[in-house]
């Protein structure tokens, strides 16, 4: 017999995870607030902007849109979000360079060339070749246009936070998903990197359609097939995790968030036994087709650029433990890096071996101040939210004005989150809700072991959104069972 939800064993595991989520983002907020006079004036926008949206703005607009009920809510803030954003690409023009001109180029060969020539940039980080397949398509309908991937940056945008909506709404309210909706529409960073050629959006996109298929799974519908059901769930979360990965290697956080939530987290009532028999058929369905569609993408990475991808990040470990970089990209290792890349006859899985060799070296040679190096990669990949403005300062004037914004907004949406993370702890509710949680933590973690950016921590913007969600509305008790088994208050 399963244990109910209540038992300790659960309750403990949940605080437990929850206890880091917050000392994680507490962290991140006190790290970046203190880390000049600047930031510190940003926190204090921050606040201001706090009591204009949550005291003011916010109640007011949902208040219009709830008599819209939810379909006519979600279609006025589609139409909005869309406005917003393309309002911003139509205005902000930023030329292709750097990074952005790596993805730019092989979308535009990808989509004139079947097999390409020179791929073997894309065979060391083969994460280049997901989004870039995703554009090419779209190039290869529309034309080698540079308006085109803003406006699939666009559109993407609207759908997570279509995505964000429906999940607020599964999780919390109708209230708590506009609230959610408009704060994804008022995000600086996520409008200002629309202008940008970058997989953030589309890996965003997908993680969060993820985690609303996890959730529409677990509802505690009663279906008539079950398990065609479990199977169906299964099969659309492998696929989406296969293009997560194939977008930005971090499918793994995910997968394990889900198997932790669903076996060690999720409550389980007593006599519910088909409910956990359900969830392992989703479980090994999931996995199994993530591990079968890896072998496909990599047979088509191989054919498109005739050359196996690499499967070893020995280069990002190498970068992540440079000290005197803090972690960022850095001169001397991309200098290692071609210089192994020059040898004759190397493939990119031994340049990436000899990179993954170096690293371990670095790692255990004895010269690396670990906590120095752990709080300057916190602060370069979570301390400020103003990356955006740097990528766009060719064309965007008034930079310190919009670095000011975005960086108030990331501060006041961390501690939003945080309030979130604690009130979660005090209800025990141990939904779907709680992988917003464990994707934040699981990724935090995983970036101290590799290269940091600040751009990086995009997905994560969305869940701070979501989980500060539980700091303003209630969030509902998992389907099934008693209230004493749902471990929380009742919905709203």
């Amino acid at each position: 017999m399963l244990r109910p939800s209540s038992s300790g064993i659960y309750v403990l595991l949940l605080r437990l995870m929850l206890t880091v989520t917050i000392l994680l983002c507490s962290a991140a907020f006190f790290v970046g607030v203190s880390q000049d006079r600047k930031h510190f004036s940003d926190f204090l926008v921050g606040i201001l902007m706090g009591v204009i949206l949550f005291c003011f703005l916010l109640p007011a607009v949902a208040n219009l849109l709830l008599r819209l009920r939810g379909n006519g809510a979600l279609f006025f803030l589609i139409i909005l979000c869309f406005t917003v954003k393309l309002f911003w690409v139509a205005a902000v023009r930023v030329p292709v360079s750097g990074d952005y001109a790596v993805f730019w180029g092989y979308a535009n060969a990808l989509s004139q060339q079947a097999v390409l020539s020179g791929g073997r940039y894309m065979a060391l980080f083969p994460h280049i070749f997901g989004y870039s397949q995703v554009l090419s398509l779209f190039l290869a309908l529309f034309g080698s246009h540079p308006w085109l991937p803003p406006l699939l940056n666009v559109l993407l945008s609207v759908c997570s936070g279509y995505f964000l909506f429906r999940l607020c709404l599964q999780w919390l309210s109708l209230r708590a998903a506009v609230y959610g909706f408009l704060l994804w529409i008022i995000c600086p960073s996520q409008t200002i990197y629309n202008s940008l050629v970058l997989p953030e959006p589309l890996y965003t996109a997908l993680i969060l359609g993820f985690l609303l298929v996890v959730t529409n799974a677990f509802d505690g519908r009663v279906r008539t097939r079950p398990v065609l059901s479990a199977v169906a769930s299964g099969l659309l979360g492998g696929i989406l995790l296969r293009l997560i990965q194939g977008c930005r290697p971090i499918a793994a956080i995910l997968i394990l968030a889900f198997l932790l939530w669903f076996f060690l987290i999720r409550p389980a009532a007593p006599a519910k036994r088909a409910v956990f028999s359900f969830g392992m058929i989703v479980s090994a369905v999931l996995i199994l087709v993530y591990l079968c569609s890896g072998v496909l993408w990599n047979a088509l990475i191989t054919y498109r650029i005739q050359e196996e991808p690499s499967s070893t990040p020995g280069y990002s470990i190498l970068v992540g433990f440079n000290e005197e970089s803090g972690g960022r990209w850095n001169q001397e290792d991309s200098d290692k890096l071609y210089e192994y890349n020059s040898q004759a006859n190397s493939t990119a899985q031994q340049v990436q071996e000899q990179m993954l060799s170096d690293a371990i070296a670095r790692i255990t040679d004895g010269g690396i101040d670990f906590p120095q190096l752990f709080v300057q990669k916190f602060r370069y990949f979570l301390g400020s939210d103003d990356s955006c403005v740097g990528y766009s300062n060719a064309v965007l004037r008034h930079t310190p004005l919009f670095s000011t914004l975005c960086n108030g907004f990331f501060y006041l949406i961390l501690m939003t989150a945080v309030f979130g993370a604690v009130k979660l702890w005090r209800s025990k509710t141990a939904t779907a809700y709680t992988l917003v949680p464990l994707y934040i933590t699981g990724l935090i973690l995983a970036q101290m072991l590799v290269e940091v950016a600040g751009r990086y921590h995009y997905s994560i913007i969305p869940m701070l959104i979501l989980l500060g969600q539980a700091a303003l509305h209630r969030a509902k008790p998992i389907p099934g069972g008693s209230q004493k088994d749902r471990g929380c208050s009742s919905p709203p």
